[in-house]
């Protein structure tokens, strides 16, 4: 009898220490999880950045939400935010199907959030590379930026337990390409073959990004200048002052359209505003105050009604500076002399 009892006893205490063990060992495993999960857990936008050079609208794209670095997860909740002036959400699919999910979700195009709430009827998710959990597809509706920002987010495992994580998130950048002319202005309407006319154009960058292009300038359809702008930064414009030399110009009682273009940059997809017309200048021939095409007594008698002024006196008259030296004298008469009877 003695030894059954001890036989017995000894069994018990065989049993005690395995389940003892075993527990252990469940609870350290447990434990190495939570504590593997803690610092490594990740739920990401991927790709973590996208950027179209140019709208082409209603154009899709999809980004992926992912996890990566996580054992046993059962089920998520998470909220991710987009810019609804510029996106419109337009598909979400659950992934990793092998896992069975299913839930549901709801997007908000007021607010800007699409809201999920996915469980894994399947195996639980465990993996060290990322896995997709949703798919969710975007339509393109404008130029900007678009972060993709998770709120609220919740991991569960299978056995209820939360899981710690970090998040990282995402950003869609549509970026504007748009430079222009934005005023053109001639130092005189009208002047003498041979004299030059200062023609002070702004260009501004319109777009998103700083730009390097090329101003051309044209009087009609004669190119009579240009300038490389070099890196002009988002938002802001530069003067330039053209000299246009009327020496080769034809005088004539049409005016000359002064047009300024500003070339189009990579993607530019706005083109309206690239091209000036402003200034409409008449050459005339030297000595043609007036400007009615003949230079003749009429002319004279404007000379001599501003003789000997200059800027600023009450009898001044820019025109009659023929030869622009600032004073109106008997040089400028000799010029009408010379050309006396000229005309178009």
């Amino acid at each position: 009898m003695e030894r059954k009892k001890l036989s017995v006893d000894k069994k018990v205490i065989i049993l005690i220490t395995t389940l003892c063990v075993g527990i252990l060992s469940t609870t350290i495993t447990l434990m190495s999880l939570k504590a593997f999960q803690s610092s490594n857990a990740k739920l990401s936008v991927e790709p973590p950045s996208i950027v179209y050079e140019t709208l082409v609208k209603g154009q899709r794209f999809s980004v992926n939400a992912t996890v990566a670095n996580v054992t046993n997860l059962k089920s998520i909740k998470f909220e991710l935010s987009f810019n609804t002036m510029m996106l419109d959400v337009v598909g979400i699919a659950f992934l990793a199907e092998e896992h069975l999910p299913s839930g549901y979700c709801k997007v908000d195009d007021f607010l800007g959030t699409i809201w999920m709430n996915i469980t894994y009827e399947g195996e639980p998710i465990t993996t060290v590379n990322p896995v997709a959990l949703a798919s969710i597809k975007f339509k393109m509706m404008d130029y900007g930026e678009s972060p993709l920002q998770f709120h609220s987010t919740t991991l569960v495992d299978s056995f209820g337990n939360s899981i710690l994580h970090e998040t990282i998130d995402g950003l869609v950048v549509i970026i504007l390409h748009d430079v222009a002319i934005v005023d053109v202005v001639p130092s005189t309407n009208e002047t003498y073959v041979g004299r030059i006319v200062n023609v002070t154009v702004v260009a501004k960058n319109f777009g998103d990004v700083a730009e390097n292009f090329t101003v051309k300038i044209y009087h009609n359809d004669t190119l009579f200048g240009t300038f490389n702008v070099k890196n002009l930064n988002s938002g802001e414009n530069i003067t330039i002052i053209f000299n246009w030399n009327t020496i080769d110009v034809t005088p004539s009682k049409t005016p000359y359209k002064v047009k300024v273009e500003a070339e189009a940059v990579p993607y530019e997809a706005n083109l309206t505003n690239n091209v000036y017309f402003d200034g409409d200048v008449i050459i005339k021939i030297v000595g043609d105050i007036n400007g009615d095409g003949t230079v003749d007594i009429n002319d004279l008698v404007i000379w001599d009604s501003a003789f000997n002024s200059k800027s600023g006196d009450i009898n001044w008259n820019p025109q009659a500076d023929i030869n622009g030296d600032g004073i109106i004298d008997k040089e400028d008469g000799m010029l009408i002399i010379q050309n006396y009877k000229s005309s178009l």
